[in-house]
């Protein structure tokens, strides 16, 4: 199909945006300056509250604490790109199994990328403070190694922690939901709706809107207006009714992305005289969590070392 590497740039834009957006930064400060929504969890506990204990307020308070964990993220999209008069479909899911450890920080991150016909992208990757208070992390496609120094806040995709920590967030407007089963232990479900201005302002925040903007060559007047009427943002958090620890979230990002990324390609097109049209029917995020503070231990590998230091020599 003609016009890839625009749909390549596209592609990576849109995966960019919802690590950033979706996964916060360290600081939890993208969240925390959202103003629309300030209601937090109902007042009248549930019965299923055992001993007037708070599920939401006592998870935050032991995610406070937490030393180790493991994490599965998993992201499902799809995209349908129209172009030349020729229509393809993508459909890619990309999950990353975590283990973080707060002290010494270090975490470890097994990413694949499965996009079906298209073929299938695995990368290992590992991170850890140095005693400079720098960062850094090492990366294999599983045929070498690579290694760079990264911020702390650019590490925040593969905390396992603090993306949990992240939609505990109490100016998100959470209502009890019952209970369900996760990983067969019953867990409290809260359910809360974000409002389109409200990613509107995570999105400028946390710089992923000049992400897709620079990744594509457009300038700030191009992206004006881009974020208006998003529409909303579904969030599920369930919290584990015996240990009171956040085990999974779910996000539902299809609205806004597909209103976000159709904008983009519309303004592509009007310059371009191109024809390109894309629309993204599903894109969704979730993230269990497990083996708080029992996580098990790793190293990161001598060859890791090894060859990153050979390469830089």
């Amino acid at each position: 199909m003609k016009k890839r590497s625009k749909f390549s740039a596209l592609f990576l834009a849109a995966v960019l945006s919802v690590s950033i957006t979706a996964c916060g930064s360290s600081e939890n400060d993208t969240k925390k300056n959202t103003t629309s929504s300030q209601s937090t969890v109902q007042d009248e506990k549930s019965d299923s509250q055992k001993n007037d204990v708070d599920p939401f307020v006592t998870a935050k308070k032991n995610m406070a604490d937490v030393s180790s964990l493991n994490g599965k993220m998993t992201m499902e999209m799809n995209m349908v790109l129209e172009a030349g008069g020729e229509t393809q479909t993508f459909e890619t899911v990309t999950s990353t199994d975590m283990t973080y450890f707060s002290d010494p920080l270090h975490m470890k991150g097994d990413v694949t990328v499965d996009s079906g016909e298209n073929g299938t992208i695995s990368t290992t990757i590992y991170a850890e403070a140095e005693e400079d208070g720098t960062y850094t992390m090492y990366q294999t496609d599983g045929t070498s190694w690579q290694s760079q120094s990264v911020p702390l806040d650019y590490l925040s995709q593969y905390n396992a922690s603090n993306n949990m920590a992240e939609y505990l967030n109490d100016s998100y407007p959470y209502e009890e939901d019952g209970t369900e089963q996760i990983d067969g232990k019953n867990a409290y479900k809260y359910t809360a709706v974000l409002t389109g201005n409200e990613i509107k302002q995570a999105l400028e925040s946390s710089g992923a809107l000049d992400t897709f903007g620079s990744s594509l060559g457009m300038d700030e007047s191009q992206l004006e207006g881009m974020t208006d009427d998003l529409g909303n943002m579904p969030v599920s958090l369930w919290i584990d009714e015996e240990s009171l620890y956040p085990v999974k979230y779910e996000i539902d990002m299809t609205s806004i992305m597909d209103k976000l990324i159709s904008s983009i390609t519309e303004s592509m097109a009007e310059e371009e005289d191109a024809g390109l049209s894309m629309k993204i029917p599903k894109m969704t995020l979730s993230m269990t969590c497990s083996d708080y503070n029992a996580a098990k231990d790793f190293t990161i590998p001598e060859e890791a070392k090894a060859d990153t230091a050979a390469a830089e020599s």
